[in-house]
């Protein structure tokens, strides 16, 4: 009867000691799980936090730093060497290249922390307020679309953006958007180019809006600058093919363009563009932006800037801001090796 007793006790012992080692691995797990949590918790505010610093930067370096051609430029030249006028454009005989500057034709740069951003002139981009068909058309033939695709999305742009409700030929008028659940047009211009996603094909064309949307701008756009324009915008203007595109961003990362004299010197062909069209100066509207790097670049920030050197309140006016919900493959940045302003690139 004893030994019967002992048993129970000993199976009632184990027992219990795998009951204790069930807890106590659930409150292992659990505790990992939180401690991975707030890891991923703590690396998203860093992430912010770098991301903030960033543009805080940028926006200190739009207010104080001059634009000459296509970069701002991080220290101002010597006035020895130049008489720096924003308002003139003696400035435009100075080599960029020399200086430490920050492009505005769309590359991509390390930012403070794990950050990177990227500065684009929108003045040489496709507008979204007056399109040109036929260079819309072409960047929709760059996505593996059709004409007739192109032409639906310019008519519905049209009429989600003029003052009445009338269809044209292959757009949309309220009532195709409250049939489909859609909050109607505003009936004005777009303030945001994110702002495309709210036409009513936006869902069916979604994978493509979104890798055209870099070349998309709410300002008036459609410069023929050289030094700033994406390859891709590049070569919607009629007589800029590929190759020539591709030539032209590769000989104005080195040193931009002074005129479309200079370009077709340089690259050895005549460009078939009007010199008074084709500016070599950026304009004063700028698109800023910011990604948290991790495995991916996740929910970029776009910021859109107009300079207002002459306004006595601020230097640049903020004109939209929005942030994209996706994520892409990072590109290896370019590091801003010009402390205090920027921190050098991270190692690895």
């Amino acid at each position: 009867m004893a030994k019967r007793s002992q048993g129970f006790a000993l199976i009632a012992v184990l027992g219990l000691l795998m009951v204790l080692s069930l807890v106590a691995a659930f409150i292992a797990s659990y505790a990992e799980q939180r401690l991975e949590q707030t890891f991923q918790l703590r690396e998203q505010l860093q992430g912010r936090l770098d991301r903030d610093a960033t543009l805080a930067t940028l926006m200190h370096v739009v207010a104080t730093r001059p634009l000459v051609q296509n970069a701002y430029l991080l220290r101002s030249p010597p006035p020895a060497e130049s008489s720096y006028d924003p308002f003139s454009s003696a400035a435009a005989d100075v080599d960029v290249s020399t200086y430490p500057h920050l492009s505005v034709d769309g590359r991509r740069y390390q930012g403070i922390g794990a950050s990177a951003f990227a500065l684009q002139d929108e003045g040489s981009l496709l507008s979204l307020l007056d399109p040109d068909r036929e260079r819309w058309t072409a960047l929709f033939r760059q996505n593996g679309l059709t004409p007739q695709q192109a032409e639906r999305f310019l008519d519905q742009l049209q009429d989600y953006t003029d003052q009445d409700d009338l269809r044209r030929l292959n757009g949309a008028t309220s009532s195709d958007y409250l049939n489909q659940g859609l909050a109607p047009p505003p009936q004005r211009l777009m303030i945001s180019p994110g702002q495309v996603f709210n036409l009513l094909d936006s869902t069916a064309l979604h994978d493509p809006l979104l890798a055209m949307l870099p070349f998309a701008t709410t300002r008036s756009g459609q410069l023929h600058n050289l030094n700033t324009a994406p390859a891709a915008v590049l070569q919607t203007i009629p007589g800029i093919d590929e190759s020539l595109a591709e030539a032209l961003v590769q000989a104005r990362q080195i040193k931009p363009f002074a005129d479309l004299a200079d370009a077709n010197q340089r690259l050895g062909r005549i460009i078939p563009l009007d010199p008074l069209a084709a500016p070599s100066q950026a304009s004063p509207y700028l698109r800023i932006k910011l990604w948290t790097v991790m495995a991916d670049c996740r929910q970029p920030i776009w910021l859109g800037l107009s300079s207002t050197p002459t306004s006595r309140t601020t230097p640049w006016e903020i004109d939209y801001l929005f942030s994209l919900d996706h994520e892409q493959p990072c590109r290896t940045p370019q590091p801003v090796a010009f402390p205090p302003l920027l921190e050098p690139a991270m190692d690895g």
